[in-house]
């Protein structure tokens, strides 16, 4: 059997408002605080170009990748120093067989010296059909980034006479290396 609610209670429901301010006074002093101290952030982009996307549309005017004659010069970084490679030929000491460019004595790499390099091949193949404004770079797996990052620099353009020369601009990253 239910109960009845009593006829002589007389309780009234009180509504309660809720205090927003010291809410409203907390963020108008963290806002301005936390825009105050964060940092701006810069980003460094590099320049790079990826492989292309297999498929797609081809087209009919397109040149055979079998017609098209490349340099495909490629400067690999090993923990012996860089070798440089194009589909011509590979260049090695002829006195070791080692790099092209063995690291200095107190065991750096000789980026001037592989800009060097890079000029010679560009002042060789100047003014045949093969492209001379692409490089293919590829590291071991052990290699420090800054050492790729300084190496795609150096492979960019070199300082001649307080002139910057462009040698190869357009930089590839490969990977899969011996």
């Amino acid at each position: 059997m239910a109960f009845r609610p009593s006829k002589r209670s007389s309780r009234t429901i009180e509504q309660i408002e809720l205090n927003m301010f010291p809410m409203m006074n907390l963020m108008v002093v963290l806002v301005p605080l936390l825009l105050s101290t964060a940092t701006a952030i810069k980003i460094g982009v590099i320049e790079l170009n990826l492989p292309q996307a297999v498929g797609g549309e081809i087209s009919e005017t397109a040149i055979p990748k079998e017609a098209q004659r490349s340099l495909d010069l490629t400067v690999t970084i090993t923990a012996g120093g860089f070798y440089l490679s194009s589909s011509q030929a590979m260049l090695k000491q002829e006195e070791t067989g080692g790099p092209t460019i063995e690291k200095t004595a107190e065991g750096e790499y000789d980026y001037s010296l592989l800009s060097g390099k890079l000029l010679e091949v560009k002042q060789r193949i100047a003014g045949s059909p093969l492209d001379t404004k692409r490089i293919i770079i590829q590291a071991e797996s052990d290699i420090e980034y800054q050492i790729l990052v300084s190496t795609m620099d150096a492979a960019r353009s070199i300082l001649i006479d307080e002139t910057r020369a462009e040698l190869f601009p357009d930089v590839s990253i490969s990977a899969g290396i011996l």
